[in-house]
């Protein structure tokens, strides 16, 4: 079990350090490595699966039409991801049991429960889905918060993924800040998910306080 999970951990930290000097990130760690558990994450790029599996051994959910993309579904599968249908009842159903299986193993997930990207200045409305399952399995919430000093990394609205893609490919480089908060658990998914916002809200103010770059 220890090797198969140095084995993981290795692999993902591999794929990690590859795909971000493709696109040229380099990232900062504010405070320390992650602790298990259900981890929430603002979502603003598709760079953003690559970041996360440099600090943790993690296991993404995403929507099903991640998997199709070219070269980002690729790199989502080579960081473990379960890909979820969310028009389908059982597929939500079993995605949440093999959330649910994988923290009890010691296995960290994180979603995006914004549920798409958004432009990193703040955030989309949260899906209240997951808090309430965490407050029913008493999942602890690790909030984690991401922010590209390039705003044009946020790849929002109708921009098409190729020319977004090559824009930020052919730049020379650009830093990203990460931060995990400590665990947060409760019984209220409501709460949980105020407490995980506001949490969010408040380290992406400070990142984009102190490292937005100006265009």
């Amino acid at each position: 079990m220890v090797g198969g999970h140095r084995w993981a951990l290795g692999t993902q930290r591999f794929w990690s350090v590859v795909m971000l000097k493709v696109f040229g990130v380099k990232t900062v760690l504010h405070g320390n490595k992650p602790k298990v558990g259900l981890m929430m994450s603002n979502h603003q790029s598709y760079i953003d699966i690559w970041i996360i599996p440099k600090y943790a051994i993690t296991v993404f959910v995403a929507k099903a039409e991640v998997k199709k993309m070219p070269l980002v579904g690729w790199g989502a599968s080579a960081v473990n991801t379960v890909y979820v249908d969310r028009s389908d009842k059982d597929s939500r159903r079993a995605t949440k049991n093999e959330i649910a299986e994988r923290i009890r193993n010691g296995r960290s997930v994180i979603i995006f429960p914004e549920g798409t990207t958004g432009d990193g200045n703040g955030l989309l409305p949260l899906k209240p889905g997951m808090f309430f399952t965490a407050a029913e399995e008493g999942f602890p919430i690790i909030p984690t918060a991401i922010f590209y000093e390039d705003p044009d990394l946020a790849w929002v609205g109708d921009d098409n993924m190729a020319g977004h893609f090559f824009r930020n490919f052919s730049k020379w480089s650009t830093t990203a800040h990460v931060t995990f908060g400590e665990p947060i658990t409760g019984t209220d998914g409501e709460e949980l998910m105020i407490r995980v916002r506001d949490w969010k809200l408040a380290q992406l103010e400070k990142f984009r306080n102190n490292y937005r770059t100006q265009h």
